[in-house]
């Protein structure tokens, strides 16, 4: 399965991640995954969906009426990374710990060969990319990291010491995918796949490329009455939409 099908997929997976196990298990089966697993721990949830061939771990994203999400974004200090590298997210680094041992027990015992690929959007795309440094460091083969609307995880220590693939997808104006701050230490792990205004997955760009663009997106948004565009931009729906017809443009060509 090439990369740009596997985008719009695992943007799938991430946003069936926010559905409760029975919901989900008919939606990941719709994708071709025979077998699930969900996982519920005191406000933090993931999903497993596998077939034959691959293995997918989908953690759910922020819920605006859940306390524990949103104590866990608000909980900005960071911490030593465990099993891995570096500083990372304090608030993160909990929310994976009420899940990771449950996970990880489920994956030695399933993965059986498989494929390991790791996706979510939000909280759920931080939390995704902390348990690949998990794996990782614990030897396992990660065969593919796919984030989505994701906030800035760990430091430099912890971005350096995660050496996986990693396609970390940004929708225009996503007002989350700028916190926490790059001036308080935190920097962002994976390669920039930029969804510009037009829905175009482009490659190669600049920040001033990127803010250009996001002034046409917001000016949009502005004409067609949406005063929030930052966080429009942020629907794991919208991701989704938008790689339906998954195609990239490298403008270091153009």
């Amino acid at each position: 399965m090439n990369k740009e099908t596997f985008g719009w997929k695992m943007a799938k997976c991430s946003e069936y991640a926010y559905l409760e196990g029975k919901d989900a298990k008919s939606e990941y089966k719709e994708l071709g995954f025979s077998r699930h697993k969900y996982f519920d721990k005191n406000g933090a949830q993931a999903h497993a969906a596998y077939d034959k061939e691959w293995f997918v771990l989908s953690f759910r994203g922020t819920e605006v009426k859940s306390w524990s999400d949103i104590k866990a974004d608000l909980n900005v200090d960071s911490v030593n990374a465990k099993y891995s590298y570096g500083k990372v997210h304090k608030g993160f680094e909990k929310e994976v710990d009420k899940l990771w041992v449950h996970i990880r027990d489920y994956v030695i015992k399933q993965l059986k060969g498989r494929k390991l690929v790791i996706t979510g959007h939000s909280l759920g795309a931080s939390m995704a990319t902390i348990v690949a440094a998990r794996f990782y460091n614990s030897s396992f083969k990660i065969d593919g990291l796919y984030t989505y609307g994701s906030p800035r995880v760990g430091n430099e220590s912890f971005k350096k010491s995660l050496d996986i693939t990693h396609y970390r997808f940004v929708n225009n104006s996503d007002d989350v995918t700028k916190m926490p701050f790059y001036h308080w230490g935190y920097r962002h792990h994976g390669e920039l796949r930029y969804i510009n205004h037009d829905g175009v997955v482009v490659l190669g760009t600049d920040v001033w490329k990127r803010a250009w663009d996001r002034l046409k997106g917001r000016w949009d948004g502005f004409k067609n009455k949406d005063y929030f565009d930052g966080l429009s931009d942020h629907s794991i729906t919208g991701y989704a939409d938008n790689l339906l017809e998954y195609a990239e443009v490298n403008e270091d060509n153009t």
